[in-house]
């Protein structure tokens, strides 16, 4: 079974992508943009709803209970390190 890293900083960057960093200490950039394509992540699109993520829970959260599962932004994440 994969280990289940959680998201501890998050700081909104430009082109919809968020600087995030683990509790091991990996660190680097999850790409938001793909996700704006299903309907219950279109909030995201305005700039000033996307600027207000957070890190909460082990997981990138925004207002009105939007979060991202963590193992999908360390998926991401992870697989740039490894790149």
């Amino acid at each position: 079974m994969e280990e289940l890293h959680s998201v501890v900083y998050a700081k909104p960057m430009e082109e919809m992508k968020v600087y995030v960093s683990f509790e091991n200490g990996v660190s680097g950039l999850f790409d938001c943009s793909y996700l704006v394509k299903d309907p219950y992540w279109e909030k995201l699109k305005s700039p000033a709803f996307f600027r207000q993520v957070r890190a909460e829970c082990g997981t990138l959260c925004w207002p009105e209970d939007i979060d991202i599962p963590p193992e999908s932004v360390w998926e991401d994440v992870s697989r740039q390190q490894n790149a």
